[in-house]
């Protein structure tokens, strides 16, 4: 068979050429204001996009307070002229919201 065929069969087979490396970040860990009180917006590239984590400076968010991390969320996007990815669906873990995603 010529080389030319088995770059035609490859996709086919479920062979891909080299993974192109997902981009960093954007940003990083950047303070978000919401009245007097501070947050922290974090967002980081995971193997399937990107991940908003927002936690308050001051106190570890509660299992309750997702609708505040989420208006968090979207206040950091709106900064950055874009917004919260509406699929987002926000993960508690040790006193944060994490949200799949990030901004769009």
């Amino acid at each position: 068979m010529n080389r030319l065929a088995l770059l035609f069969l490859m996709p086919m087979m479920g062979c891909t050429a080299a993974t192109v490396p997902m981009p960093l970040a954007a940003s990083g860990p950047t303070e978000v204001m919401l009245g007097s009180v501070a947050f922290i917006a974090d967002l980081q590239p995971v193997s399937g996009g990107a991940q908003l984590t927002v936690t308050r400076q001051d106190t570890a968010f509660f299992l309750d307070e997702g609708r505040l991390a989420k208006t968090v969320a979207q206040t950091f996007c709106s900064s950055r002229a874009q917004t919260l990815d509406p699929q987002a669906l926000g993960a508690f873990v040790g006193g944060a919201w994490a949200f799949d995603g990030g901004c769009v």
